[in-house]
């Protein structure tokens, strides 16, 4: 999530929140039972799946990962930077 700002050793701060607005970074739990810190894209209807989006341009250029079944735990609110 370096693209956000988000590093390495960094501490985020989460509200807890079932929904999310497109572009939110959220912490969602995948239909493998994994929790992940991505940007939400939105559901995809026609394809019937939600939308994750890396943000880390260098690692994973244009990557998104699409999932049957999501559930939002939370929405990222602050980011405390490692000393």
């Amino acid at each position: 999530m370096v693209d956000v700002g988000i590093d390495d050793g960094d501490l985020v701060v989460i509200r807890m929140d079932c929904t999310a607005e497109v572009g939110d970074i959220v912490v969602a739990l995948t239909e493998d039972n994994e929790s992940t810190l991505k940007v939400f894209g939105g559901v995809d209807e026609k394809a019937e799946r939600a939308v994750l989006e890396y943000r880390n341009q260098a690692k994973y250029p244009d990557q998104k990962i699409f999932v049957r079944q999501l559930v939002i735990q939370g929405i990222a609110k602050h980011v405390i930077k490692a000393l």
